[in-house]
């Protein structure tokens, strides 16, 4: 055993088995996305982003999806160009800046094949999470060499959730790898202190601004990280002047880079407020709600701002001047961080445990990491938590010269900051924090096989084959996937809905069971926005509570969506009675009750 086990050190210390160990793990996640991603139809923002990118690149025209940068729809709309799709611009959708119908049009009413368009435009996607991956396996391998950096990266490809958001066309995993590249550049700045190292450090900052708006905590950071830095680490004195020369660099490296990113993927927009027809609506509804009795009925931030700008007021002068007459540089990028804030200052209709909420609720990003995260991972994170902080506190030891403390502060930074959200609407909104936390385990997992006791080693052994485990098991419905301690995706509407199940992905699995079964009729409530006619779904929709809903009433097969199951208004709250007879990618329940057949009772 002795002599197997040097023999297997000796061939691993190659390079080449490394990185070919390397590249086999991002394959088979590549492969597992790849496969599983042409089962699924757009899910429910996909198609918006999809159009919005290919619109930006033709018409050169931001109006459409501006809650978002362009850089991930710009990448795949790129990569959509390839198939030569038809898209018009004379239609009332566009001019009316209707996002939805705009989408629709494009995807399933122009002639194009949106099956065809959407593989090539989540290839990019697939290809950012590789990325991520590649960059999880560096930093965990330069915090703890070799054996850290596969854990970590074999704990990232095999994770659920990144296999089901890594293939989709949207802004979560590209601002995951943002946020961690930002990081890794600017402690390698930290480090060894270059023009070069910030210069790329300002770039990569800029690019990631570009993806997501939530990467505006960057800014918070990029001063957290390097004070705290500065003060564990720097002997130089006075410390304040150090602070202030360091920290004014590294802002004003991402500033500068910022504000030309931003011009080079705007096409040098420049645009005044006062030509906006979302500014002139939302002027009009100032002026509506001033002049009426309803102002103080709205939410706080509102009223503060309508009265701010109220044509009485001495502040409505500058305001106005700014909003209305200003020529502003990428004009559609601010403006769609002000639709941002907004909708957080207004809140989101959410679900959590069987309660809705229109603001959501501090807790709901610990409970969706409870439920969303494997039982293993979830066990190992918390564990790494208090070992690694512990060994730190009492042995004062620095781990790499600080990278996974300055790393752990940031993802707690973040965590925290996204517990103050309004908008609750998923696992995926803190998926930053997730590499830090696989790089964590990879770490302790690292520990724990090089210290020399077989039963550490065991340990090890049992943690990779029960993740093993549990990620296969998860295909290919990744994104329906729920914690063991919850009792896995069947019970998972009880806790969560929406992105974190039912994304509407599941059309075409609908599809092929249908056809499978023989089902020629469907009683169909879908929560999506994939064409069901374009998919020749014949359908009608099912008995609402309001309608007789009797077995012998339903006659027919109802294909639900969880969300819709579990929606606020309860309209299809009877169903919840019966068990499904299938559950079609954990996110569409069917019930069969055609010629008076009942469906087992619910448990």
């Amino acid at each position: 055993m002795r002599s197997f086990m040097a023999n297997a050190r000796v061939f691993f210390q190659r390079r080449w088995v490394r990185n070919g160990l390397v590249g086999v793990i991002l394959l088979v996640m590549g492969t597992l996305q790849v496969v599983t991603m042409v089962q699924e139809t757009q899910t429910f923002d996909e198609g918006a982003h999809l159009a919005a990118g290919v619109s930006y690149l033709q018409a050169r025209d931001f109006r459409m999806n501006e809650e978002h940068p362009p850089f991930v729809k710009m990448l795949a709309g790129m990569s959509v160009l390839l198939t030569n799709p038809h898209m018009s611009y004379d239609t009332p959708a566009w001019r009316d800046i209707n996002l939805w119908e705009f989408s629709q049009d494009f995807m399933y009413r122009s002639g194009n094949d949106a099956d065809r368009m959407l593989f090539f435009a989540r290839i990019p996607m697939v290809l950012i999470s590789l990325g991520l991956g590649l960059l999880i396996y560096y930093v965990g391998k330069r915090i703890g060499g070799e054996f850290a950096g596969f854990f970590a990266l074999g704990w990232y490809a095999f994770d659920p959730n990144f296999l089901a958001h890594g293939r989709y066309v949207t802004t979560d995993v590209a601002a995951t790898l943002g946020y961690l590249a930002v990081l890794v550049l600017l402690l390698r700045v930290l480090e060894r202190w270059t023009q070069g190292r910030l210069a790329a450090f300002g770039l990569v900052f800029a690019l990631a601004q570009m993806t997501k708006y939530s990467t505006v905590f960057l800014w918070v950071l990029i001063v957290i990280i390097p004070i705290t830095w500065i003060l564990i680490h720097s002997r130089e004195r006075p410390l304040l002047r150090l602070v202030m020369r360091r920290v004014g660099a590294i802002v004003g490296w991402a500033a500068i880079a910022t504000a030309v990113v931003m011009i080079i993927f705007y096409f040098g927009q420049v645009s005044y407020g006062r030509d906006d027809q979302h500014i002139r609506r939302l002027l009009a509804e100032r002026d509506r709600l001033v002049a009426s009795d309803t102002l103080n009925d709205q939410i706080s931030v509102f009223q503060k701002a309508a009265r701010l700008s109220d044509a009485t007021t001495p502040t409505e002068r500058f305001i106005m001047r700014i909003v209305l007459d200003t020529p502003i540089p990428a004009w559609s990028y601010f403006k769609g961080l002000f639709k941002v804030v907004t909708h957080n200052a207004a809140g989101h209709t959410s679900y959590l445990l069987g309660q809705y909420s229109k603001t959501g609720w501090w807790w709901y990003f610990p409970a969706a990491l409870f439920v969303k995260t494997p039982a293993v991972t979830f066990v190992l994170m918390v564990f790494a938590a208090f070992f690694l902080t512990a060994r730190w506190w009492k042995q004062h030891i620095r781990y790499s010269n600080g990278w996974l403390p300055m790393l752990t502060v940031a993802a707690v930074l973040y965590f925290a900051w996204s517990m103050t959200s309004n908008v609750n609407l998923g696992v995926r909104h803190i998926f930053p924090v997730y590499p830090i936390a696989f790089i964590a385990i990879g770490y302790l997992l690292s520990i724990l096989w090089r210290n020399g006791f077989r039963w550490s080693k065991i340990t090890v052994v049992i943690c990779v084959i029960l993740y093993l485990v549990t990620s296969f098991s998860a295909f290919p419905a990744y994104m329906a996937y729920f914690s063991e301690f919850v009792g896995g995706s069947k019970n998972g509407p009880q806790y969560l809905t929406d992105s974190s199940i039912d994304w509407g992905q599941d059309l075409k699995r609908l599809q092929t069971y249908l056809i499978d079964h023989n089902v020629s009729h469907v009683c169909l409530s879908y929560f999506g926005q994939a064409d069901l006619t374009y998919y020749r779904a014949e359908y009608q929709n099912p008995p609402t509570v309001n309608d007789p809903h009797e077995p012998t009433d339903v006659n027919c097969v109802v294909a639900m969506s969880v969300t819709n199951l579990f929606s606020q208004d309860g309209l299809y709250a009877w169903l919840r009675d019966y068990e499904p007879d299938e559950r079609i990618g954990g996110s569409i329940y069917v019930y069969d009750f055609r010629e008076g057949r009942v469906p087992a009772q619910a448990r």
